[in-house]
């Protein structure tokens, strides 16, 4: 049953003919230890950098589309041209990286898609570190991953739109505490059939059903529009669950009882955190908050007018927003590229 409801939630597309494709990717799979097989993409230019592979890696019921959106608003195309070999994998669950079930949390991901992922990034690209761009639940993977497993590959990292606890400044997740006792009824959310469906209403003035993903004057009505129609997927209860600990007093926590915000120093490698100044899911206090928790390797920027930027930045405008390839992607870059 749960097969048949996964195709399902999944395959209604109707304004799929309208949709723009970004370059084709090269494209590599990889099985985790418990049989899931995950999609991998690659982007690079002849005379890529070796050495060092740069991985982009979405956030909750994302894909790698975030990263690789269109011909003229992709980081990973961008990062490639300036001579970055550019890996783009999809989670369980997520794009083309199909489950057997809707049973994960974030420890199936840190436990056996990253190490999976990781070990095939290397393999393939002979590369002998990894720098890791992730995006809202992708940089806390990444904050997590560090935690867990110092002597990784990991060598810099950066966080978009992510922090360690989500109550600093407050959420648009919240609302989500509320209707706890109807999740815990159900197996899983089609979040990405339904918000594909609302698609269309996207970019048309109604600012507050686009506010909890992009600041509205931030992003074109198209690529909003675009976003909302073909980079979200199911999201299984149980992922949300082990999400909802942040809320909690202790802050966010894995099934092992690991607790982020108590361990977040004992990341060793450098990280940068950016943080959008209207971000609806992430406060901006929570993201400067998560760079004091973890401490001298942290360095944070609130992007926004403050910044000299022409206008706010929510959440997923930090990727696909309008003027992203003049405010943001050189500031990542620059960190990546920092000896």
């Amino acid at each position: 049953m749960i097969h048949r409801f996964h195709h399902f939630v999944e395959r209604p597309r109707p304004f799929k003919r309208f949709l723009r494709r970004p370059e084709p990717a090269e494209r590599y799979l990889v099985r985790t230890d418990d049989g899931v097989q995950l999609h991998l993409r690659r982007v690079r230019r002849p005379g890529a950098r070796r050495g060092v592979a740069v991985m982009l890696l979405h956030g909750l019921a994302a894909n790698h589309q975030g990263f690789h959106f269109s011909p003229d608003l992709s980081l990973a195309r961008w990062l490639a041209d300036r001579g970055h070999d550019v890996w783009l994998p999809e989670l369980r669950g997520h794009g083309e990286s199909r489950p057997h079930r809707f049973d994960w949390s974030l420890e199936d991901y840190l436990t056996l898609d990253l190490p999976a992922i990781l070990e095939g990034v290397q393999r393939y690209s002979s590369a002998d570190g990894v720098q890791w761009v992730g995006h809202s639940m992708g940089g806390i993977l990444l904050m997590a991953y560090g935690m867990l497993y110092p002597e990784s590959p990991v060598e810099r990292g950066v966080a978009v739109g992510s922090a360690l606890d989500y109550k600093v400044g407050g959420s648009g997740f919240e609302t989500l505490l509320a209707i706890r006792p109807v999740l815990q009824r159900m197996t899983a959310i089609p979040y990405g059939t339904l918000i594909h469906l609302l698609s269309p209403a996207f970019g048309r003035g109604l600012d507050a059903l686009e506010v909890f993903n992009a600041w509205p004057s931030n992003i074109d009505p198209l690529v909003s529009r675009e976003l909302h129609a073909r980079c979200f997927h199911t999201i299984p209860v149980s992922l949300l669950r082990s999400l909802a600990t942040t809320f909690d007093p202790e802050g966010l926590r894995l099934r092992s009882g690991f607790r982020l915000v108590e361990e977040a120093d004992r990341i060793a490698f450098p990280i940068h955190l950016i943080g959008g100044s209207r971000d609806a899911q992430v406060h901006p206090q929570a993201v400067e908050h998560t760079a004091g928790l973890i401490g001298g390797n942290a360095t944070v920027e609130i992007r926004g007018p403050d910044l000299g930027d022409r206008d706010h930045y929510g959440h997923w405008d930090l990727l696909v927003g309008r003027r992203v390839s003049a405010e943001i992607w050189p500031q990542i870059a620059d960190f990546l590229e920092t000896s």
